[in-house]
């Protein structure tokens, strides 16, 4: 990620009124119910929302954002809600997870086409799941729309193909009240 990317997520999560209720992404919270805490990684964390709700819920939690204030954020609101999620500085382009060692692997309004694959299988454990909602089809056609780089949209169906090597649990995609999504919850193979 280029020092200009690094500069404008800091500006906005600086500039982001700190969260007043701890809540976590719908997608998220259908997916990881009835299963069993673990360890999870959260890549491109943000504000960490969804990184406190699962360490409110008994998950060992890594999250990794680019963003310092992003960061300093997610402490503040794990601190008022009594949880310590490690929050890791990292850049996703130089990133490197341990090798099978995360039952879960959460992706939220994120997507490098590239490296995210590589990412989750190395870090997901053999029967891990991934949950991952970003912005989908239609996203760019909406009066609401603020991303400026459509590279950042997928296209239709193309989540389920990027994980290929992953079994697909659940696809879909959704029109949301703020946002178009594409949402996968898929598992890694068991050994």
């Amino acid at each position: 990620m280029s020092d200009d990317d690094r500069r404008r997520w800091n500006k906005k999560y600086a500039e982001a009124a700190p969260a007043e209720l701890l809540q976590a992404d719908e997608w998220l919270i259908d997916a990881v119910e009835g299963v069993p805490p673990g360890r999870v990684l959260e890549l491109a964390c943000g504000l960490g929302e969804n990184a406190v709700w699962l360490a409110t819920r008994g998950w060992r939690v890594d999250a990794v954002d680019v963003s310092a204030a992003g960061l300093h954020a997610a402490s503040q609101l794990a601190a008022r809600h009594q949880v310590t999620p490690r929050l890791i500085a990292g850049d996703l382009d130089r990133f490197l997870p341990l090798p099978n060692s995360y039952d879960l692997v959460v992706v939220f309004r994120f997507l490098d086409r590239h490296r995210l694959p590589e990412l989750v299988t190395r870090a997901l454990a053999p029967g891990g799941l991934l949950v991952h909602e970003t912005f989908g089809p239609g996203q760019c056609d909406r009066p609401d729309n603020h991303l400026r780089n459509p590279a950042f949209v997928l296209a239709q169906n193309e989540l389920p193909e990027l994980y290929g090597q992953l079994e697909v649990v659940r696809y879909e995609e959704a029109v949301l009240p703020d946002r178009s999504v594409g949402r996968l919850i898929a598992r890694q193979p068991a050994v």
